[in-house]
């Protein structure tokens, strides 16, 4: 596969963008704010590198792209963070670029190694209409409070025949104080995405749930003992206690309990790949694209 080395040309498809050292920098983006503080940001840095939940979300979000993206066309990941998907991406060889509202995470995604890193917003002022030919809002629509309008503005940016790669939370039982931490308006069905991207006039190609074994989990250990009181609400918990977790939830596991993440992880991952449907998740995965009349 050609690997794409070389940082693109941003003026190509936004408006007003200039190079801050090695950053593209847009007049609109000291206005942004983000759910995630520095702090908040350089610890997610220090953690996705060992993480497994960010290792396999994005596997299973390369094998989507695999199926549904082209490696030659321009790709924006939208409100990527850091950037550890986005390197993913570009070590396969895909022309993307990360845009991101937190300066923070733009520099930790800049030292990660992407080559096209943008400080910026979705919005019509930055994004040329019909510039780009495919998008990834990976867990970003859940933080936009009208996410149908949303939605109908990246309609305007994206080219005729474009399609986007999104992932989400699901199910609204499964809300939990990180999600208010986080600055979550919602978690999703697949029932309710799908209505959401027919209003906005994109054709859905395919979705489902993943992470299906985090279910119960989820469920029982995040959501249930914060109800009976054995685990502090996200707000309560001091620095060290919210590292701690964070590292307890997502950092690589080993012995007996790999072995069973590795089974379940090639169980469904096989699914995905047959473009087969999971029936229940933590997560939605799904491909939209936009109609060519």
């Amino acid at each position: 596969m050609k690997r794409h080395r070389k940082e693109m040309d941003v003026n190509d498809i936004m408006y007003g963008f200039r190079k801050k050292g090695c950053i593209w920098m847009s007049d609109h983006a000291k206005d942004v704010t983000t759910g995630f503080s520095e702090e908040d940001q350089d610890a997610l840095y220090e953690l996705e590198d060992v993480s497994w939940w960010f290792r396999y979300r994005a596997d299973v979000i390369f094998h989507m792209a695999e199926k549904y993206l082209s490696s030659n066309k321009i790709t924006l990941d939208v409100g990527g963070g850091n950037g550890y998907t986005t390197l993913r991406m570009q070590e396969k060889g895909y022309c993307i670029a990360l845009l991101e509202p937190s300066f923070q995470a733009c520099k930790n995604a800049k030292q990660r190694g992407i080559h096209t890193v943008i400080c910026g917003t979705l919005t019509y002022e930055d994004v040329k209409e019909c510039s780009v030919m495919q998008f990834m809002l990976l867990d970003v629509l859940e933080h936009i409070e009208d996410d149908l309008a949303f939605l109908k503005l990246v309609k305007k940016q994206i080219c005729k025949g474009g399609r986007i790669l999104i992932t989400v939370p699901a199910y609204r039982i499964l809300w939990s104080s990180e999600d208010d931490a986080a600055g979550h308006y919602r978690r999703y069905t697949v029932k309710e995405l799908k209505i959401l991207a027919e209003r906005a006039d994109f054709r859905v190609c395919y979705v489902s749930y993943f992470f299906s074994f985090l279910f119960l989990p989820i469920l029982f250990f995040r959501v249930g003992l914060e109800k009976i009181g054995l685990l502090k609400y996200s707000g309560e918990r001091t620095k060290e206690e919210k590292r701690e977790i964070g590292k307890k939830q997502f950092q690589e596991r080993k012995g007996l309990i790999r072995i069973m993440l590795n089974m379940l992880e090639k169980r469904e991952l096989h699914k995905i790949m047959k473009n087969q449907r999971i029936h229940f998740g933590s997560s939605i995965i799904c491909v939209l694209e936009n109609r060519k009349l």
